[in-house]
C-alpha cells in the first residue's frame, strides 16, 4: 500500500489552502477531489464577499480569523494577480427606529478592530443616490473577488510546491492504524492509501468521512 505525508480531502478553497501551506513547508501532498475539477462544490456558491468582520461576537474565533484573514487575503490577491476590489460597504438606518441597531453595529465593529465611518442621510445619498436612509455607517474594509481565481492561485502554489490533485476521486471511508490512517476511496479505480496526516475538507460531504 503506498504511503503519503498529508492528504487533504476536498478541493475547495479550504482544502487548496492548507494543501498550499503544507506544501510550502515541503510536506509531501496529496489532494483528493471527487469532482472532474477543483473548487466545483461549496466554494463555487458563495457570494464572493471578503468580510470586514464587524457582526461576530467579539473575542471569538470568527472575529478573530475575519479580521486578520481579510487582511492577509487582500494582500495575496494583489501579490497572485487575483481579481478583487476593496468597494466598501454601506449598512443604513432606514428610519429613526433602527438607530439602536446601528449604534450596537458600530460598538461590536470598533471592539472587533473593524473600521467604520458615520454617515449622515446627505453623505448617504452622495454615494448612493438610490438609498433612502437617516443615517449609516460605511465598512471601508469590506470587498470583493474572484473566488475561481483564488483557488486557480492557491491551486498553483500548492503544486509548484510539489502537492498533487487528483480528480474523480471519492474518499469513501478510512480507518486509524497504528501507523497512520488508511483511505479508501471510491470512484472508476478504487484503492487504499495510508497517510500521517489529514485534513477533511470535504465541505458538505465532510461528516460522512
Amino acid at each position: 500500500m503506498e504511503t503519503v505525508d498529508v492528504v487533504v480531502v476536498g478541493a475547495g478553497v479550504v482544502g487548496l489552502a492548507v494543501a498550499r501551506q503544507w506544501a510550502l513547508a515541503g510536506r509531501e501532498t496529496l489532494i483528493l477531489e471527487m469532482e472532474a475539477r477543483f473548487g466545483t462544490q461549496t466554494s463555487a456558491r458563495n457570494s464572493e464577499v471578503i468580510h470586514a468582520g464587524l457582526y461576530y461576537p467579539t473575542g471569538s474565533l470568527k472575529a478573530r480569523l475575519c479580521v486578520r484573514g481579510k487582511d492577509l487575503l487582500y494582500r495575496y490577491c494583489a501579490e497572485r494577480g487575483v481579481a478583487h476590489r476593496r468597494i466598501g460597504k454601506l449598512l443604513i438606518a432606514a428610519e429613526e427606529a433602527e438607530l439602536p441597531a446601528l449604534a450596537s453595529y458600530a460598538q461590536r465593529a470598533e471592539a472587533n478592530g473593524v473600521p467604520l465611518q458615520p454617515l449622515t442621510a446627505a453623505e448617504i445619498g452622495r454615494i448612493e443616490p438610490a438609498v433612502r436612509a437617516v443615517a449609516g455607517l460605511y465598512s471601508e474594509s469590506t470587498g470583493i473577488l474572484d473566488s475561481h481565481g483564488l483557488m486557480l492561485a492557491l491551486l498553483g502554489d500548492a503544486e509548484r510546491a510539489g502537492a498533487t490533485l487528483v480528480t474523480h476521486t471519492p474518499v469513501v471511508g478510512a480507518r486509524i492504524e497504528p501507523d497512520g490512517i488508511v483511505l479508501r476511496t471510491g470512484g472508476d479505480e478504487p484503492f487504499e492509501l495510508r497517510c500521517r496526516g489529514l485534513l477533511n475538507a470535504a465541505g458538505l460531504r465532510a461528516q460522512e468521512l
